[in-house]
C-alpha cells in the first residue's frame, strides 16, 4: 500500500489530463497511467502529440505497482478527491478490479486496468541526454501553452533541433510538446538528468526516499494564533482610551488582534494548498522565532525587497521626537 496526501494526487492529475488521448478506442492512453517504482508516484498521459509525467515521493518505500485510470472514470474520481482536504491521507493499492484508495472514512476501488503503456523512461532518458549537448533552456509562461497551464507556474523548456520534441521541466513535472522554438541562456540541464535517473531507470536505483515533515507543527501554530486573537480583541476593550498611555496600548491590541488573524488564515491556506510545505515553512519560521533575530532578518528582507528599512526608522524616529517635543511644549496640568 502507498502513501500519498490528498493534495499531490490531486496536482498530479490536474498536470497530466489536458494530455490524454480522447480516443477511446486506444484504452493505454485513454487515460492518467499510475506508476509506483518504490520512492515515487508517477502520473502520465499522452496523445503522441504531447506528453506529460508528473511525480510526487511518497512517505515510505513499498511494492511497486502500475495502472491505468480511464478518462471516462476521472471526472467522478477527481470529484471524490476534492472533497478531502490537501492534508488528509490517501492509502493507494493497484487490486486486480482497480486502484483501492482508502481514506479514515473506507475505500474506494477506481476501475484500472494495467495496459500496456509506451515505454516512456527511455524517451525522456533520450531528450535529456541529446538536450546536454545544445540547446538553451528558457522559462515559458504556461497561459501561452493553455495544455501545460496546470503543470506549474512556469516551465523550463530546451529543445536540440527544430524537429525534435521541446522538453519541458517543472516541480517534479517533465514533459514533451512537437515541434516548438525557444530561446534562452541556461544550459544547466545535467542537474535535471541526474534528479531523473532513478524515475528513468539510470544506474539501477530510485533515488533516495525523503520522509516529508511529521505534522504537528501547523496545528499548533494555528492553534496559537487563534488564541491570540481573542485575548488580544478583548483587552483592546479594556483599555482607557482617556490616556495616551491607554490609546497606545489599544492600538497595540488591535495590531496584534489583525495580525494573529491574517496570519492564521494565511496559515490555513497554505495548509490547504500543499500540507508539506506548511509544515516545512512553520518548523523553519519557529527556530527563527526562537533564535531572537527577527529584526535583523526583516532588515535583510526589506533591503532585498528594494524597501528601504533606514528610512522607515528615521521616519518613526522623526514621530516619536515630534511628539515628545509636543507633549513638553504642553502646559503643566
Amino acid at each position: 500500500m502507498t502513501t500519498i496526501n490528498a493534495h499531490k494526487l490531486q496536482r498530479m492529475i490536474k498536470q497530466t489530463r489536458p494530455h490524454i488521448s480522447d480516443d477511446d478506442t486506444l484504452p493505454p492512453i485513454n487515460g492518467i497511467r499510475f506508476e509506483y517504482d518504490g520512492v515515487h508516484i508517477h502520473a502520465l498521459a499522452t496523445d503522441r502529440y504531447t506528453f506529460a509525467v508528473a511525480r510526487a515521493k511518497v512517505r515510505e518505500e513499498t511494492d511497486t505497482w502500475t495502472t491505468t485510470i480511464s478518462q471516462e472514470d476521472l471526472g467522478w474520481f477527481i470529484a471524490w478527491l476534492e472533497t478531502h482536504e490537501g492534508d488528509t491521507i490517501l492509502n493507494l493499492a493497484a487490486e486486480d478490479n482497480g486502484l483501492a484508495v482508502t481514506d479514515d472514512r473506507g475505500t474506494l476501488v477506481v476501475p484500472a486496468k494495467d495496459h500496456a503503456f509506451p515505454k516512456w523512461q527511455n524517451l525522456f532518458r533520450d531528450t535529456l541526454q541529446e538536450a546536454s549537448t545544445s540547446g538553451d533552456m528558457v522559462s515559458v509562461d504556461t497561459e501561452m501553452l493553455a495544455r501545460w497551464k496546470h503543470a506549474d507556474t512556469h516551465l523550463r523548456t530546451w529543445q536540440t533541433t527544430p524537429e525534435k520534441p521541446l522538453l519541458l521541466v517543472g516541480q517534479d513535472f517533465i514533459g514533451l510538446q512537437m515541434p516548438a522554438r525557444y530561446s534562452g541562456d541556461d544550459k544547466d540541464r545535467a542537474a535535471v538528468l541526474s534528479d531523473w535517473s532513478g524515475s528513468l531507470g539510470k544506474g539501477g536505483k530510485p533515488a533516495e526516499i525523503t520522509v516529508p515533515p511529521a505534522p504537528g507543527a501547523v496545528a499548533e501554530m494555528a492553534e496559537t494564533m487563534l488564541q491570540r486573537t481573542l485575548l488580544s480583541t478583548a483587552e483592546m476593550f479594556g483599555a482607557e482610551m482617556n490616556t495616551e498611555t491607554g490609546r497606545a496600548a489599544f492600538n497595540a491590541w488591535v495590531h496584534s488582534g489583525i495580525y494573529a488573524w491574517s496570519a492564521y488564515r494565511l496559515l490555513q491556506a497554505l495548509k490547504k494548498a500543499d500540507p508539506d510545505l506548511a509544515e516545512t515553512t512553520v518548523r523553519d519560521l519557529n527556530e527563527q522565532l526562537e533564535s531572537g533575530e527577527l529584526g535583523e532578518w526583516a532588515w535583510d528582507e526589506a533591503r532585498a525587497a528594494g524597501h528601504d528599512p533606514k528610512g522607515w526608522q528615521d521616519e518613526y524616529n522623526a514621530r516619536l521626537k515630534k511628539r515628545a517635543e509636543e507633549k513638553a511644549a504642553e502646559p503643566a496640568a
